[in-house]
C-alpha cells in the first residue's frame, strides 16, 4: 500500500487522475504536488472531495523542477507507504506559432516538462517504484 506522487496534482489533469486512481484502482495513498501546494486555487475542495472517497491525500508545494526542493519533498514520504509510482503531470501552457516563441517562452515550457522529468528519474532511481508515467 504505497504512495504515489502525482506532479501538477492540483492543476486539472492531476486531479482526473488522482479521482481514477482512487475510485478504479483502489489508491489510498497519494502525494499530489504543485508549485503552490495547498495554496493552489482549489485546493481544500480538491483535498476534501478525495478525501471523502477513501484515500489518504497529502497535497505539497514542491517544484520538481526543482532537484533540491523534490528531494527533500522525497524524504517526507513514510516508511509505512513508500513511494510506488509516479505521475508527472505537471505543465505549463504557452500556446503560439513556432517562429513566435522566444527562448525565453520555451524554457517556460520545457522546464516543468523536461528538467522535471529527469529530476524525477534521478530522485527515484533507488526507490522500488511499480509505475513511472510522463
Amino acid at each position: 500500500d504505497g504512495t504515489i506522487l502525482i506532479t501538477g496534482g492540483t492543476g486539472t489533469l492531476g486531479r482526473l487522475v488522482a479521482h481514477h486512481l482512487i475510485t478504479h484502482h483502489g489508491a489510498r495513498h497519494l502525494l499530489l504536488t504543485s508549485r503552490r501546494g495547498p495554496n493552489a486555487p482549489g485546493a481544500d475542495t480538491l483535498h476534501t472531495e478525495l478525501t471523502a472517497l477513501g484515500a489518504h491525500i497529502r497535497i505539497a508545494a514542491c517544484d520538481a523542477a526543482d532537484h533540491d526542493a523534490l528531494a527533500d519533498l522525497l524524504t517526507t514520504i513514510p516508511h509505512t507507504h513508500p513511494l510506488t509510482a509516479v505521475i508527472h503531470t505537471a505543465g505549463i501552457v504557452d500556446d503560439g506559432i513556432i517562429t513566435a516563441l522566444t527562448p525565453d517562452r520555451l524554457t517556460t515550457v520545457y522546464r516543468p516538462k523536461i528538467d522535471a522529468a529527469l529530476n524525477l528519474h534521478h530522485a527515484t532511481q533507488n526507490h522500488h517504484l511499480t509505475h513511472f508515467i510522463l
